[in-house]
């Protein structure tokens, strides 16, 4: 999921001060309880088909489905609790100021500032940031069509912030 705020058309000279602000969110699936429910029934048949292998001796399959259950469990728990990563590109007194939610952060001249799509394959496209000393991945949050829709806004707003 993404999100642009441009304000570049309402005033001349808005890039300047920050006219173009794209957030980028990682999509989360809800996980109602409704399906919690059906986790939990799914959890007990299992349970209830290694009952019998543990009735002829063999008490390591119990122990390895009720494992292997509650691994599951606590992912989706860890999951739904973690928060979604983002990520903020803006265009800021001719700069481009980019954050995500793992702390990092990066400011580069909007002057020297490449963008470049990368296709690694039909279903692998990843977008950078390039200047002369570094290359930064953006967009890992979106999924392959969110890229390819947010890769010509943000070309057409770092070509515009250069004045190109």
């Amino acid at each position: 999921m993404y999100h642009v705020l441009d304000r570049s058309n309402e005033r001349a000279g808005a890039l300047e001060w920050g006219g173009f602000v794209c957030t980028m969110q990682q999509n989360r699936s809800f996980f109602p309880s409704e399906a919690r429910g059906a986790l939990a029934v799914i959890v007990t048949l299992f349970m209830a088909t290694s009952i019998l292998p543990a009735l002829r001796g063999y008490w390591l399959v119990p122990l390895f489905s009720l494992g292997v259950m509650a691994l599951l469990v606590l992912a989706l728990e860890v999951h739904q609790k973690s928060l979604p990563l983002t990520e903020r590109l803006a265009l800021e007194d001719g700069e481009i100021r980019y954050s995500d939610s793992t702390g990092r952060l990066f400011a580069l001249p909007s002057y020297w500032v490449r963008f470049e799509t990368e296709e690694r394959s039909p279903f692998d496209i990843r977008l950078h940031l390039r200047d002369r000393n570094r290359r930064l991945e953006i967009g890992t949050s979106l999924n392959l069509e969110e890229r390819l829709t947010v890769a010509p806004i943000i070309a057409s707003a770092l070509a515009l912030a250069r004045g190109g």
